[in-house]
């Protein structure tokens, strides 16, 4: 690893200390918001602009995969790449593995202080790449929303048009319905047996705006973690619950810890994977609207979802399209799976 790092300070700073990691880590103090902002950088102190193009891509949680990198640095034209996250680590910060990018940016953004800081939404907005890292989506929500970080975001994608790529928990706030669990995380169990769970609470649709997942539910450590219950269970809630305008429009997106889905500007998607793995990304459509869906009583959907099913592989090829929901290639699986007074009636997850 080229492990350099650069401190950004300010005229007015009189002291600032370090602490020793794999990069040189700051606490830098901004004077004008009175924030102390952890970051780190490896690569070039100076901003550029390059060609960039639209991107997402959507990571299902695992160990990260250099394939994933190299397509988003690739969309970048080589630009400044900017990671976003709460906890204090910077496993991002290996010019190795981003492989290419002019510089690689890690901002620990933990308060809403913080996130509302000049320095934070400079740094996003120089973006030609961001990526989120994984951690707890309540914790973004509640840190993120409505503060500079959210609207940054929002101005790379609908107006820069640079690649935004999460894993995990960076994954679940992309989607246009984004789960943001107030308690525990639901299982699958608690979510079909009673769909009103107080683990269900909360589906939101209110954080950071990314038109081509609207109305898309992503999820990750699908199979892994048994998740296709409650990934059902959401849909069928936004259907009740009038979340979306009618049970066509509601879809959701579910990988597998080891795969990716990488999406063009057309909608056009391919599925990175590791061939050590037989790990999947599935897009899953509701057919209906649900029989029973209420407080207390097992959920009941007897025409539920078409699930397609693609396989990641390192030889990747563009294989469903995420604006008319369709199969690109005949390597793509469809299945019925619907839910009979609680249980799953075909479970196609691959948990191995």
């Amino acid at each position: 690893m080229k492990a350099s790092a650069f401190l950004f300070l300010s005229s007015l700073l009189l002291a600032c200390n370090f602490e020793e990691s794999q990069n040189e880590v700051v606490d830098k103090e901004s004077v004008e918001e009175n924030t102390n902002i952890t970051y780190y950088l490896t690569g070039s102190t100076s901003d550029i602009e390059t060609n960039s193009s639209l991107g997402l891509l959507l990571a299902g949680g695992a160990t990260d995969q250099k394939i994933w990198f190299d397509w988003m640095v690739s969309k970048s034209d080589g630009g400044d790449f900017v990671v976003l996250r709460t906890d204090d680590r910077d496993g991002y910060n290996d010019d190795t593995f981003i492989e290419g990018a002019n510089s690689i940016l890690t901002i620990v953004v933990d308060s809403k202080e913080k996130a509302n800081s000049n320095f934070v939404r400079e740094k996003i907005r120089a973006a030609e790449a961001l990526f989120i890292a994984g951690g707890d989506q309540t914790e973004y929500y509640n840190l993120w929303k409505n503060t500079e970080v959210e609207s940054a975001i929002g101005y790379l994608f609908n107006d820069k048009k640079v690649p935004i790529g999460g894993t995990s928990a960076g994954l679940a706030v992309l989607g246009g319905i984004a789960y943001i669990p107030q308690n525990l995380g639901v299982k699958s169990s608690e979510a079909l047996e009673n769909p009103y769970h107080t683990n269900m609470e909360t589906l939101k649709t209110d954080f950071i705006s990314i038109p081509s997942l609207q109305n898309i539910i992503t999820d990750s450590h699908f199979s892994e973690r048994n998740r296709l219950g409650r990934t059902i269970s959401f849909m069928a809630r936004c259907i009740q619950d009038g979340i979306i305008a009618n049970y066509e429009v509601i879809k959701a997106i579910a990988v597998d810890e080891h795969t990716a889905v990488a999406i063009e500007e057309n909608g056009d998607a391919a599925v990175f994977g590791n061939s050590e793995y037989q790990d999947y990304a599935y897009f899953l459509t509701a057919n209906s609207s649900p029989n029973r869906c209420e407080a207390n009583t097992p959920l009941h959907w007897t025409d539920g979802i078409t699930a397609y099913s693609v396989r990641g592989k390192d030889n990747y090829t563009k294989s469903f399209n995420i604006f008319n929901w369709q199969p690109l290639t005949n390597e793509v699986t469809s299945e019925q799976v619907n839910v009979n007074n609680g249980i799953i009636s075909n479970d196609i997850q691959h948990p191995e």
